[in-house]
């Protein structure tokens, strides 16, 4: 039992990353400082985003048609 606990304790690690002990203290939630936004960077991932997805589209209408074959036949 104690080695599932711990794989489960690396899992959440692994997933999750290190909770910093601030955030557990204030029951959980993260602080928000609205005055350190990077309201450029935001709208550059955004766009960044935007185009990615764009560039995926036609990828995904291909492998699309495999995709419905494959669930159509289980």
């Amino acid at each position: 039992m104690g080695n599932e606990s711990n794989r489960d304790d690396r899992f959440s690690r692994m997933m999750f990353g290190k909770q910093k002990e601030s955030v557990r203290g204030n029951h959980g939630s993260p602080q928000f400082n609205p005055s350190t936004l990077d309201i450029e960077s935001i709208i550059d991932n955004i766009s960044k985003l935007r185009d990615s997805s764009q560039n995926l589209k036609p990828l995904f209408q291909k492998v699309y048609p495999f995709v419905q074959g494959f669930l159509k036949k289980k």
